[in-house]
């Protein structure tokens, strides 16, 4: 248990004193322990059993994914300590990991090689720049199957990035090097610790890192103390609204594509921009489920597949995405007439970006983010999910394309510090994070 989370745990001077004694409840109500600002892995195994407690159906379901999940691990030695883990997860996160487990591999032989295999080539390792662990409240995933079935894959490191916390990383870490030992895993195979950190106007994969970054900070002082301990910075969803204006402002180490037209054309657009070709974009699974790492997957361009070599070859940019799992998005998000009307719609956020960074300007604060009433139905729209009913919404003249945009939100970041204005009940909120 560390000082952060329960500055009160200090054994060495107490020693006849009990951990709970020390630190009541706080592993419950810690900030430090929230993932996304609402899910703490203690809390939600609390409510897991005390709703077994009151349920006895609901009791003897989970009994049998518990057995399910063990069956399905039972020849690893952690097979223990993963289903117990993955029980006191939510239900449907065990039970959706059985089921990609059970099926996933069967659809990855049916995928086109260019898909689904990875073809490092040489002086190039294949690495998977963010895969979840169990650590993280979404995934109930086997470390060991993740890391063997990356080896198998044809990767030479992947990155074990949750949920605002590294433990989870330092735990597969320590997976890997017994795996090594027993000659499971290859010698050079490498995991790296990172983390995806939510900051207060966005998400930031941070690779290479020796001590965690708390979430809920703004981005920019994220960023320095990702680079203060000697990380790597990457944006994470460079193509949402106000995406590629951070990236041209923020000392950012490079970018993550990411499936989904939206974001897959506006970040096309980034690719095309020779003021950001000096940041590589890059691939990562970003998947919950060990099945799917690799897919896709990032080449880095060295011959020292040791952490260092990595770290020196990514910071200096030798890097570029591999593989073919977004090309589908990529083709169909190009391809006519469909590209016309993402070119169309994209003008807005353009127009959204340009507001934004005016705004900066004006008030010289670091980052500046605004949400309209349009944001998420031209979202929609360019995603295609919402293009039908928000055609529908026009016809029956209930679009908020109908009326003049309204200010939903504004934010101004000035170091650690975010003055903020909300219209959904008309609240106005100051708010920091800061470790020191």
């Amino acid at each position: 248990m560390s000082s952060e989370i329960c500055p009160g745990f200090l054994p060495e001077i107490y020693p006849g004193r009990s951990w709970d004694e020390m630190c009541h409840r706080r592993y419950l109500e810690s900030p430090w322990l929230e993932q996304r600002g609402w899910a703490n892995p203690f809390r939600i195994a609390q409510e897991e059993v005390q709703r077994w407690n009151r349920d006895e159906d609901a009791a003897w379901q989970r009994a049998m994914l518990a057995a399910a999940y063990w069956w399905t691990y039972r020849d690893h030695p952690t097979v223990g300590r993963d289903t117990l883990l993955a029980t006191l997860g939510r239900q449907h996160y065990q039970f959706r990991e059985l089921l990609v487990e059970h099926i996933a591999p069967r659809v990855v032989d049916l995928l086109p090689p260019m898909i689904s295999e990875v073809a490092g080539g040489e002086h190039e390792v294949a690495m998977d720049l963010r895969v979840e662990s169990g650590t993280s409240f979404d995934s109930t995933t086997s470390v060991e199957s993740l890391l063997l079935r990356a080896a198998k894959r044809g990767l030479g490191a992947v990155v074990i990035a949750d949920r605002n916390r590294i433990d989870g990383a330092q735990w597969a870490q320590q997976i890997a090097d017994r795996l090594r030992a027993a000659g499971k895993l290859p010698a050079d195979f490498r995991v790296v610790v990172g983390e995806h950190i939510d900051t207060t106007s966005g998400g930031i994969l941070a690779l290479f890192l020796r001590t965690w970054v708390p979430e809920g900070m703004t981005m920019q002082k994220t960023v320095e103390m990702i680079h203060a301990q000697g990380g790597l910075a990457i944006l994470a969803h460079p193509g949402v609204a106000g995406g590629p204006r951070v990236l041209r402002e923020m000392p950012f180490d490079g970018y993550l594509i990411q499936a989904g037209f939206f974001e897959m054309f506006r970040t096309l657009q980034i690719l095309y921009d020779p003021a950001l070709s000096d940041k590589p974009a890059l691939y990562a699974s970003n998947s919950p489920y060990g099945v799917a790492v690799g897919l896709p997957y990032t080449s880095v361009e060295t011959d020292d597949n040791t952490i260092a070599g990595l770290h020196a070859a990514l910071a200096e940019g030798r890097a570029y995405a591999a593989g073919g799992a977004y090309l589908p998005w990529m083709m169909a998000a190009t391809m006519q007439p469909l590209g016309q009307i993402e070119t169309v719609l994209n003008h807005y956020f353009v127009w959204h970006d340009e507001l934004e960074r005016q705004l900066q300007k004006l008030v010289r604060a670091d980052n500046v983010i605004i949400r309209i009433s349009w944001d998420r139905e031209l979202q929609g729209w360019m995603d295609l999910d919402r293009l039908g009913s928000g055609l529908r919404r026009i016809a029956n003249g209930n679009s908020p394309l109908l009326e003049l945009p309204e200010m939903e939100r504004i934010a101004v970041e000035y170091s650690y510090y975010q003055l903020s204005y909300s219209r959904a009940g008309d609240v106005f909120s100051l708010s920091a994070r800061y470790i020191w």
